[in-house]
């Protein structure tokens, strides 16, 4: 049997990057996966080729149930009619992975430097209410579906690099709004048994990673199968509480549990 058979698991902005890595993983250990983005056939994000109905497609064929709904995190009513589904259809949620960003959309506009007095306050919209905001109001749907059951599991997928800043200033401060929240949502859910971690990849190779010209001969980068295999080490980890509050990277979880990326080998944290 596989490790997660009979799982309940809800992957936002899962029509690509981390998301649809998350998916895949979820699903090939068995999981019941609904699949959660704006991208669309015939309508998606970006004009990028990838949709949620592939990402579902993915999840089914490795061993999972993956199901797809259309959802914008930022939208009150899609996280509503999301979450009223989902409790029609199960009941309950076991797992949600937050994975939803918009600060990397190529709509937003250019600023004119690095410096956060240079950038549009498009690009704070984008990394705040297209990020933590997004994680938290879906994490407020998702609760009462685990809190029921006295079981859940979180999983905030965030990014950072220890004492120093994360790309620009909006950017770093939104990872860290996530990370901080991760810990707050630690502490008010500890006595419903429902643990929540935020979860750092390293450089990894996205859709949009690998049409920049980075590959797996650049020697820095990740699949983005590596930080689905620390999900799915968190979700059938039965002493996964220990971690609640936590921001972890995956490179330390993967030195924990024992797994690789695809090609057998345990990246490094991206320093």
């Amino acid at each position: 049997m596989k490790p997660l058979q009979g799982k309940i698991a809800v992957v936002t902005g899962a029509s690509r990057g981390a998301g649809r890595g998350i998916a895949f993983q979820l699903g090939s250990a068995g999981a019941t996966v609904y699949v959660t983005g704006r991208s669309v056939k015939g309508a998606t994000t970006d004009n990028r080729p990838e949709t949620i109905e592939e990402t579902a497609d993915g999840v089914t064929s490795r061993g999972g149930k993956g199901i797809a709904i259309q959802c914008d995190h930022t939208s009150d009513n899609d996280l509503r009619n999301l979450f009223e589904q989902i409790e029609r259809e199960h009941g309950r949620i076991d797992i949600l992975v937050n994975s939803v960003f918009g600060g990397s959309e190529s709509s937003l506009p250019s600023g004119d430097g690095r410096h956060f007095w240079e950038r549009p306050l498009e690009h704070w919209d984008a990394m705040m209410v297209a990020g933590p905001q997004a994680y938290l109001l879906t994490t407020r749907y998702a609760v009462p579906l685990m809190a029921h059951h006295h079981k859940g599991l979180i999983v905030n997928i965030t990014f950072f690099i220890k004492d120093k800043i994360s790309s620009n200033l909006y950017y770093d401060l939104a990872m860290n709004a996530i990370n901080r929240m991760t810990l707050g949502m630690a502490k008010e859910l500890k006595d419903y048994n429902v643990s929540a971690v935020a979860v750092c990849p390293g450089w990894m190779r996205t859709e949009r990673v690998i049409d920049s010209g980075f590959g797996p001969e650049d020697g820095t980068t990740e699949t983005t199968a590596y930080v689905g295999r620390a999900v799915v080490a968190l979700a059938s980890d039965t002493t996964v509480s220990k971690f609640s509050g936590e921001t972890i990277m995956v490179a330390e979880l993967a030195r924990k549990y024992g797994f690789t990326d695809v090609d057998g080998t345990q990246p490094l944290p991206f320093e």
